[in-house]
């Protein structure tokens, strides 16, 4: 893994290097910036594997390096004062389990006037308060986002486009943000090349205030979705054969709408950093309806920052719902349904800290004391026999940018 993120950095660096050798002045300009996390976590029980959203494999007992490490690069470009682009890769583990990078954002802007700025192409779901920054390690207090909240939707960008709307407000800024596209996401599979959920008719309203030391985000957004899965599909099929495909249609997403409502703010001023969100997840069938939240506190004694998070998740259990009886030929099919469609819950709690070990450096050591249910809570590849005990994570990294 060490190997595989140096050579990660080193093409980052040359992509730097490249930019400036191939600069010019004849009218437009350009600015690079990268970021990096080079990070280990490791859990205290092998029932279970402790995953980021979205990836394959994680960490046990031994650890592991390719939960939190990272590198990526991005180049702003400006033609004229209203015309511009930009485009940021990342290279991180995917859902297959691969580390290799991945094109992130990929935009036009145009900036209509002082107010107003649409933007066309690849774009960041702006749905939680860090959207914008969220695998910038050094941007963000904690080792990693609490996942009770950032673990709820699998998107993390989409296709289409968007219109920005900014207006002073009081002694602050009233930034509103209109969403249109659609989405598609890889879901962690060692077998299946196309497994993933699809968003179709993908929209979405945010609002962003920001006074002082003080900064609001919360919005809605809503789309058709749809799981694409070979697994999904054989269970669909048997169910179909065994005379329950009325329980196949409810229980699978086919264009099923979606919605994901969200609501979050940091306060940042002195030694004091408070920051807490809320989001839920409404749908029928697999989706469900889940919800999840958190609270950090932190204080900061210069270039150290001790911080402590408490946070929850829970998923409505559905089983009632697309009951199939457990007998027989039958019992597979049971399982099965019941495993989709079974309530979830989890709470954590957390200490951490970081130091600002450099002006583009920090190092950061987290403990999380996790308690899932028997169902796993946000841990994936559950064991046979978990009976739902607590799991304890340690995690280290360094978050860098350049």
């Amino acid at each position: 893994m060490s190997r595989i993120f140096l050579r990660a950095a080193v093409l980052a660096t040359a992509l730097s290097a490249a930019c400036a050798a191939h600069a010019s002045d004849d009218g437009f300009s350009w600015r690079f910036s990268g970021f990096g996390t080079a990070g280990y976590a490791a859990t205290n029980s092998d029932d279970v594997l402790f995953t980021n959203p979205g990836q394959l494999k994680g960490a046990r007992k031994g650890g592991s390096a390719l939960v939190d490490s990272r590198v990526g690069g991005q180049i702003d470009f400006s033609f004229t004062p209203k015309l511009g682009a930009t485009v940021q890769a990342i290279a991180m583990q995917d859902a297959r389990g691969r580390f290799r990078p991945q094109l992130e954002w990929g935009f036009v802007s145009y900036k209509a006037s002082d107010n107003v700025t649409v933007r066309l192409g690849r774009l960041g779901w702006p749905a939680y308060l860090v959207s914008d920054y969220r695998y910038v390690g050094y941007a963000n207090p904690w080792l990693r986002a609490p996942l009770e909240v950032y673990n709820l939707a699998a998107l993390d960008r989409y296709e289409g486009a968007d219109l920005r709307w900014s207006h002073d407000l009081a002694d602050g800024v009233f930034t509103l943000q209109l969403l249109e596209g659609h989405a598609s996401s890889p879901l962690p599979e060692s077998t299946e090349r196309n497994a993933r959920i699809k968003v179709n008719q993908l929209s979405g309203a945010y609002a962003t205030y920001e006074i002082g030391n003080l900064r609001v985000r919360g919005g809605l957004s809503t789309g058709k979705a749809t799981y694409v899965s070979q697994n999904t599909d054989m269970l669909a099929a048997g169910l179909g054969m065994a005379g329950y495909g009325a329980v196949a249609t409810r229980l699978l997403p086919q264009n099923n709408r979606a919605t994901f409502l969200s609501l979050g703010g940091t306060y940042d001023a002195h030694n004091i950093m408070a920051t807490g969100e809320y989001g839920k997840l409404r749908s029928s069938g697999l989706l469900g309806v889940a919800q999840g939240w958190y609270g950090t506190l932190g204080w900061r004694h210069g270039d150290w920052m001790p911080y402590a998070t408490w946070a929850g998740y829970s998923k409505q259990d559905d089983s009632d719902l697309y009951a199939v009886p457990p007998v027989g030929p039958l019992l597979p099919l049971s399982m099965g349904v019941s495993q989709l469609a079974a309530g979830n819950d989890q709470h954590t709690a957390s200490l951490g800290v970081r130091w600002d070990a450099a002006s583009k450096l920090a190092i950061k050591a987290q403990f999380d004391h996790v308690r899932p249910s028997v169902a796993g809570g946000t841990f994936t590849k559950i064991q046979p026999g978990y009976n739902g005990h607590p799991v304890n994570v340690v995690s280290v990294a360094a978050d860098f940018v350049f």
